[in-house]
């Protein structure tokens, strides 16, 4: 009876110091996006732009942390010329998420981390042409992941390098998007 006690006083004990140790984070990333379009039958077509993340965690566990983030994937914009003129097309990606990130340090002052969620990516396409104006928007529950990995330059602050992916649905069609930059995280 004294082994079973003197166990779940030491289980309570590490759950207890595991608590004294969570802490929380921000961060805020930005850099290149790419958005996966169809560029058939397009004058210009670029699926590259930039975009941002602002994200936030609470780090419940040594190695484990639940996030909320909003990513932005930017744009991609496309053009074509015809008889009648030229008509214009883009289509952008933005949404928010809430998952899980493990953590942990590859070396002294390097540390990475591994998330993985999900997010309601809201998909929005806009044309403009001699004939006219559209535009259509759509709201999608997607998975998204994403890697990093940073330098400490304190306890408090880390430079990252970063890398998000997820999906987005618009006009019926699904394509992915991604976000790849570099960014800063604060801890508190």
């Amino acid at each position: 009876m004294q082994t079973k006690t003197k166990m779940m006083t030491a289980a309570l004990l590490s759950l207890l110091a595991a608590g004294a140790q969570a802490q929380g984070y921000a961060g805020v990333a930005g850099g290149m996006t790419k958005l996966d379009a169809d560029c058939t039958g397009f004058t210009t077509c670029d699926t590259s732009g930039t975009g941002f993340k602002v994200y936030g965690g609470y780090q419940f566990m040594p190695m484990l942390a639940g996030e909320l983030v909003f990513l932005n994937f930017g744009k991609t914009k496309a053009s074509v010329t015809g008889g009648a003129g030229t008509a214009t097309a883009e289509i952008s990606a933005s949404g928010f998420g809430l998952g899980v990130a493990a953590t942990g340090n590859l070396a002294p002052n390097v540390p990475a981390s591994a998330r993985l969620g999900v997010a309601s990516i809201k998909g929005k396409a806009e044309a403009r042409g001699p004939g006219g104006s559209f535009s259509d928007s759509e709201s999608s529950t997607q998975a998204y992941f994403g890697v990093d990995v940073g330098y400490a330059f304190t306890k408090n602050l880390v430079a990252t390098l970063n890398a998000d992916f997820s999906r987005l649905k618009v006009v019926g069609d699904t394509g992915s998007v991604r976000l790849v930059g570099a960014g800063v995280r604060f801890t508190f």
